[in-house]
C-alpha cells in the first residue's frame, strides 16, 4: 500500500524520504519481507489523517497491524476512513463487526457498513452480502448464521455485482435463477449469467454448466464442453476437477446407454 499511496503524498511534502525494505513481522523468514515506512513518512500520514484524508487513515491501518502490531490503533483509524466515506475502510470494519475479528461482534452495524460501500459499487462489499444473505442448500453442524436469511435481498446484490461484471457474482446470479432463490425460476436466464461468467474463466461456473447442462437442460454437447475446459485448467481445485470428470462421464456415455436401450425396446422382432 505504501508505494500505491506514495505518488499521493509526495505532493505534499513527503516524497523526500526513502522507503525501507524490513524483514517481515511473520517470522525472520525473508521469503515474507514488508515495506515499513521510515518515522517521517509515518508523522505525515498522522498529520494527514487527523484533516480527515481517508487515504492515510487507511494507510495507518495497514501500518499498526503490520509493522506496530496494535490492533486498537489500527482500528480506530479504520473507523475514521469508514466514517469519512472510503468505501474498502467501510467494507473491512463491516466485516469485522460481522464476524467479531479484533473487537465486538456487532452483525447489524457490519452489514449497514457493507450497504454503505456496496451503495459505492464495491464488488467484495457486495459479494460478502449476498454470501452472508442466502439460505444455504445445506447447513452443515458448524455452519453459524450471522443475519436473518433474506434470499430477496441476496438475490439484488447478486445482480447488482453482476450487471457489474463480476464474475462470482454472475455465478450466484445464475445458480439463483436455477435455483429459484430469491426470485422465480428461470433456467434461459441461468444460463446467460453462467455463461457469461465461464466465459471469462471463472471455474465454478464452468462446473456448474457441466453438470446442470446435461441434468437440468438435456444439452450434453454443453455440458461435455465446459467439463472438459474445467478439467484442462490447471487451477482447478480436485473437487472442481473431480466434479468435472463425472459431468463428463455421464454427458458422454449416458446419452449412448439411452439410445441404445431405445432401440432395444422399439427394434421390431424377427
Amino acid at each position: 500500500m505504501w508505494r500505491r499511496l506514495w505518488p499521493s503524498y509526495s505532493l505534499i511534502g513527503i516524497a523526500c524520504a526513502q522507503l525501507t525494505i524490513t524483514t517481515g513481522v511473520v517470522g525472520k523468514d525473508p521469503r515474507f519481507q514488508l515495506e515499513k515506512p521510515p518515522e517521517g513518512v509515518v508523522d505525515s500520514l498522522r498529520k494527514l489523517a487527523r484533516t480527515g484524508h481517508p487515504q492515510a487513515q487507511l494507510a495507518l491501518v495497514e501500518y499498526y497491524q503490520l509493522h506496530e502490531l496494535r490492533p486498537d490503533s489500527a482500528r480506530l483509524y479504520l473507523q475514521m476512513a469508514a466514517q469519512a466515506g472510503l468505501p474498502e475502510a467501510q467494507y473491512l470494519l463491516g466485516l469485522s463487526y460481522l464476524h467479531g475479528v479484533e473487537g465486538p461482534k456487532r452483525p447489524k452495524d457490519g452489514k449497514k457498513l457493507l450497504e454503505a460501500a456496496a451503495k459505492q459499487n464495491y464488488i467484495l462489499a457486495i459479494r460478502v452480502l449476498y454470501q452472508t444473505l442466502e439460505p444455504p442448500d445445506s447447513v452443515s453442524p458448524l455452519h453459524v448464521q450471522v443475519l436473518p436469511y433474506n434470499p430477496q435481498e441476496a438475490f439484488a446484490y447478486a445482480q447488482q455485482g453482476a450487471e457489474l461484471g463480476d464474475p462470482p457474482s454472475m455465478t450466484a446470479l445464475g445458480r439463483y435463477y436455477a435455483q429459484g432463490k430469491g426470485t422465480a425460476r428461470n433456467d434461459s436466464l441461468a444460463r446467460v449469467w453462467l455463461t457469461r461468467a465461464a466465459e471469462k474463466g471463472h471455474i465454478p461456473a464452468q462446473v456448474l454448466l457441466a453438470e446442470w447442462s446435461f441434468e437440468k437442460w438435456n444439452d450434453p454437447q454443453t455440458a461435455l464442453r465446459w467439463a472438459n475446459a474445467v478439467i484442462a485448467n490447471e487451477r482447478a481445485s480436485l473437487e472442481e476437477q473431480y466434479r468435472a470428470r463425472i459431468a463428463a462421464y455421464h454427458a458422454e456415455h449416458i446419452p449412448r446407454w439411452l439410445e441404445a436401450i431405445r432401440k432395444g425396446l422399439f427394434t421390431p422382432p424377427r
